[in-house]
């Protein structure tokens, strides 16, 4: 019986520093990254320059979360991804954004929810616009223009 009572004892103490772990440190640029929501404005690659109409950036939007987690909105799918950031100074930084788990439905086009999934873990830095409304997020190939609203 003491050694149930000491086991019951032990996993109370195993929980309750459970219960004691932190949400990381957020920069003031982190913080300004999970503030809104960021909607899909724009495609920049070597072959086209894509503005895209409010209505279609609608279908297309990323949420960074303070747990490091975010949550996207690939057309008509739905994604999730870990992300982090180093950032330097002035709004911009590296960017680390992990594999997209979504789901796999064929949208109508034009839709760009696969590009997003496919490219974005590729990211290599952000950039926050002077007034905070504009991200910029840049892989090796293309640069993907997002405002919040």
């Amino acid at each position: 019986m003491q050694n149930v009572k000491m086991g019951i004892a032990a996993t109370a103490g195993l929980l309750s520093l459970a219960g004691c772990a932190t949400v990381p440190e957020l920069s003031p640029d982190e913080r300004a990254l999970i503030a809104d929501t960021w909607y899909l404005a724009s495609i920049i690659d070597a072959q086209e320059e894509i503005r895209l109409r409010p209505q279609l950036g609608d279908r297309h939007t990323l949420s960074f979360r303070d747990d490091m987690s975010m949550s996207m909105q690939l057309d008509c799918n739905r994604g999730n991804a870990d992300w982090s950031a180093d950032p330097d100074s002035g709004g911009m930084g590296g960017l680390m954004i992990g594999r997209i788990a979504a789901t796999r439905a064929l949208c109508p086009p034009p839709t760009y929810g696969e590009r997003l999934a496919a490219e974005l873990p590729r990211a290599l830095s952000y950039e926050l616009g002077a007034d905070g409304r504009t991200l910029t997020i840049r892989t090796e190939d293309t640069t993907f223009g997002f405002e919040a609203r």
